[in-house]
């Protein structure tokens, strides 16, 4: 059976199917009594969709209104949207960017807890900085030091460093939390970046003679790799994301004994970067709270491609290590015909296998 379809109108149409047939009968007094029924429904038509009309017309306005007040919304969301906006900017200039984002991700625990992690430390600071600013007016102590503060974070920011805090004059950062490479990576990318802002300062030094500063700063750096407790350190109040521990102590020692315009590291940190650098080993260290002597080396230079040793390691217990400068024509020749040799074999042994 077909559905019934709702029709708003089949009263009135039932009324006029019905009307067809009392005008064709011509009986006066029918024709009367349909016309008073016709016009009675005409009547209750006419209101019904007055009614309709009132009732349409204040649901348009409900509309509109909506409408309006849906606008006014939007518009508060979008102010406030630019108010979070501007202020998470202005909070990102005074937390280490992987906190701030985490923090705006909700990803970051903002409890007083801690951690103990191998990280790689950096020191640095500006050589003779209470004497080069008692010889600049404040106005240009603030426009250099600002320079250089900026230069410094671009590079480290590049680099994946951590900015832990400014002092002064002097900077701390570190390598391996809240995101960490791996321990190596993280020397390694450390080491880079002390290498450009070294190469970033000699660039500046020129800038700052053009426009006037006669003695501008000379850096000394400082690293360390090892392990320090890394979190939140502070109260409910207040705190502060840092590091701390004597391995940090370690790399700000090391910063105040290294060259004007240098990068003193530690050999916990050398053994990580050797292939990358030439160094000099300077004059251990001993630091109260350390058990232990600090060997130092002053990095001279990125090492060149052709100097880089030639390494091969392998979990069952393969392990070449070659530097090419040390060996002379008939030693790499020789060392290259036995590796061949031991490489035929191998693979010798993989078609051995197969024909199994």
């Amino acid at each position: 059976m077909a559905e019934d379809v709702f029709d708003l109108y089949d009263r009135e149409k039932l009324l006029l199917a019905e009307g067809q047939a009392i005008l064709e009968s011509g009986d006066h007094a029918h024709i009367q009594a349909f016309a008073e029924r016709l016009f009675d429904r005409f009547s209750k038509l006419v209101r019904e969709n007055e009614d309709l009309t009132r009732h349409s017309d204040r649901q348009e306005q409900r509309l509109v209104k909506l409408n309006r007040n849906l606008k006014t919304q939007t518009l508060e969301l979008e102010q406030q949207r630019s108010r979070l906006e501007s202020l998470s900017l202005q909070l990102a200039k005074y937390l280490p960017p992987q906190i701030h984002d985490a923090l705006f991700a909700g990803k970051y625990d903002t409890q007083i807890t801690t951690q103990r992690k191998k990280l790689t430390v950096f020191f640095s600071d500006i050589k003779d900085f209470t004497r080069t600013a008692e010889s600049l007016q404040p106005e240009s102590l603030t426009e250099y030091l600002n320079e250089y503060f900026s230069e410094m974070t671009q590079i480290a920011l590049a680099h994946g460093a951590t900015i832990d805090k400014y002092i002064g004059d002097a900077v701390m950062l570190f390598f391996g939390d809240p995101e960490s490479k791996g321990v190596k990576e993280d020397a390694r990318a450390c080491v880079d970046m002390a290498i450009e802002m070294q190469e970033r300062m000699v660039v500046l030094q020129n800038r700052w003679r053009e426009r006037g500063f006669d003695n501008p700063f000379v850096v000394r750096m400082g690293i360390n790799t090892g392990y320090c407790n890394v979190g939140n350190f502070g109260s409910d109040q207040r705190l502060s994301y840092t590091i701390i521990g004597g391995e940090v102590n370690v790399a700000q020692r090391l910063e105040a004994n290294a060259d004007p315009g240098g990068i003193l590291i530690s050999h916990e940190t050398y053994v990580q970067v050797d292939d990358m650098v030439d160094v000099e080993e300077r004059q251990a260290v001993s630091l109260k709270g350390i058990d232990r002597t600090i060997r130092t080396y002053a990095i001279r230079s990125r090492k060149a491609e052709a100097d880089k040793p030639l390494r091969l390691k392998h979990p069952q217990g393969v392990h070449i290590d070659l530097s090419p400068q040390h060996l002379n024509h008939d030693d790499r020749h020789l060392i290259a015909m036995q590796l061949k040799t031991l490489a035929t074999q191998l693979e010798n042994l993989d078609l051995r296998d197969a024909s199994r």
